[in-house]
């Protein structure tokens, strides 16, 4: 049984917690280097999705609007045939 690992980041706000997949990498290194290198800030931003609630709450002072992203990774694993 082979690994693959999805790389998952989203955003807390008012309406919640969203979670979105970045893509998936082969190993456990490469992830968790993934993961540090947007924690750190030393990867490019991710852009917010359209979709996400973070757009389009109607509470003008929502303290939530200025939510910084959360980065994690997730292992699925892969059945051989």
């Amino acid at each position: 049984m082979n690994e693959q690992f999805e790389l998952l980041y989203g955003f807390v706000h008012c309406r919640g917690r969203t979670t979105y997949c970045a893509g998936f990498v082969d190993t456990e290194v490469e992830a968790e280097a993934w993961v540090r290198s947007h924690r750190e800030g030393s990867s490019p931003k991710i852009k917010i999705p359209i979709e996400d609630p973070i757009r389009y709450c109607q509470a003008a002072l929502c303290p939530f609007k200025r939510q910084q992203p959360w980065f994690d990774f997730l292992v699925k694993p892969q059945y051989q045939k």
